[in-house]
């Protein structure tokens, strides 16, 4: 800026060498306009000008400026008196240049402030960089369905997403503060250390760079306790002695339930819901486990006359009458005592609670009584029998196989025989 043309052509042809965009003001009006429209690493300003001066001129810019002024170089061919540059500084220059301007000076000074300001537009455009990866983290964050946790140097939760806090059945705040090891379940909390900072946890996610936990509980005050799979693994940052630690964790309440619904469906009867053989077996060689001391009885059902319901009025009827003759088998036994099917129209009663024949063909007297009770399905009475073997641990067999077979021969008998549907080995 300055109302010399002579000047504007000089300033033009030194600067113009640097490969700089230029704009030129013979007024201060005219450098106000200019400034309101572009955005200038640097104004060089004379001092002297007709209506408003450099000096008035650079405070109504400082004035109207944003967060980051422009400087302003004044160039004045006036006296150098302290005064007239502490006015000048006060007014938002940042240095004096006198004429007869030198060449090399001006060019130098103008480089660096013009460096200046191409380092500036690099960091905001790298910050807004930064924002709009932060923003994209943050909805990530939001949007994950895993709990995601963040934790100092101590192990103290200073951020969580969403999900965390509705897994866990909290609020937010409710997190925020506290020591992660309250939410470890006790059994964990015992196994890795109540004190995070020197914890198993802690050292783990440090050497190994992740501690993995596939399945515990998590809880927050009275809320439920979450059963949980998690990982906690180390920020790397070099700038950071410790940094801090992040922890992830999902709820796996469904992967349990289908765990146990493959558990069941592996040890129990698909039809009528009671164990199979081979818990049956189980449940055999545990009751066997007491020895001689300790005996117990063995019943070997088999169903009469069931398959001509099941020819006659269909297997839908059969398979209805099989499990309502299985929970009146099982309602009937004590604690201690099971029922198996053991497949078709056979089944395994385990008497843990009998300890001599005469009970154990008690409770069989029970169970024919009840298998023998007619059933409604459908509208329609359906009944059958049973032939009942019984044995007795030790005194027909001292070995659970042999025990099978001394009550599934007893059974045989009994459907065999006339002596009655219930036989002893």
């Amino acid at each position: 800026m300055d109302d010399v043309p002579a000047n504007l052509l000089a300033y033009k042809a030194i600067l113009g060498r640097m490969g700089l965009e230029l704009h030129e003001a013979a007024s201060g009006h005219e450098a106000l306009a200019l400034v309101l429209r572009h955005e200038f690493a640097a104004i060089l300003m004379d001092v002297q000008m007709p209506e408003l001066d450099g000096y008035e001129t650079a405070a109504l810019i400082r004035e109207h400026a944003s967060d980051t002024p422009v400087p302003v170089i004044f160039i004045t061919a006036g006296d150098r008196s302290e005064a007239r540059e502490f006015r000048g500084y006060d007014s938002g220059a940042i240095d004096y240049l006198f004429k007869p301007v030198n060449d090399k000076l001006l060019i130098s000074k103008v480089r660096v402030l013009t460096e200046l300001w191409t380092h500036r537009r690099k960091l905001a455009e790298a910050s807004d960089a930064l924002r709009r990866v932060n923003g994209q983290l943050s909805g990530l964050l939001r949007g994950a369905a895993e709990g995601i946790v963040g934790l100092n140097a101590q192990g103290t939760i200073e951020f969580s997403n969403p999900a965390a806090a509705r897994l866990l059945g909290v609020e937010t705040a409710a997190l925020h503060g506290r020591s992660v090891t309250d939410l470890l379940s006790d059994v964990l909390r015992d196994r890795v250390g109540a004190d995070f900072v020197s914890g198993a946890m802690r050292r783990a996610a440090r050497e190994d760079g992740i501690y993995r936990n596939t399945q515990t509980e998590f809880s927050v005050d009275e809320a439920p306790a979450v059963p949980v799979a998690f990982s906690l693994s180390a920020i790397e940052a070099s700038q950071q002695q410790d940094p801090g630690f992040v922890l992830v964790f999902n709820d796996i309440s469904d992967q349990l339930s289908a765990q146990e619904a493959l558990r069941r469906s592996a040890e129990h009867d698909e039809l009528t819901g009671l164990p199979n053989r081979r818990i049956f077996q189980r449940h055999l060689a545990q009751c066997a486990e007491g020895g001689d001391d300790q005996p117990f009885g063995l019943l070997y059902i088999d169903l009469n006359g069931f398959k001509p319901i099941n020819d006659q009025f269909g297997h839908d009827a059969g398979d209805a009458l099989l499990k309502t003759l299985s929970w009146r088998m099982a309602r009937l036994l004590r604690g201690g005592d099971s029922v198996a099917r053991l497949g078709g129209d056979e089944f395994g009663v385990v008497l843990a609670s009998c300890a001599t024949a005469e009970q154990a063909c008690q409770i069989a007297s029970r169970l024919l009584d009840t298998i023998k009770a007619s059933v409604v399905i459908d509208g329609l009475e359906l009944s059958c029998g049973a032939s009942i073997g019984v044995a007795m641990f030790p005194e027909h067999a001292a070995t659970v196989d042999d025990l099978v077979k001394a009550a599934d021969a007893a059974m045989y008998q009994a459907k065999r025989g006339s002596e009655g549907p219930i036989q002893t080995a």
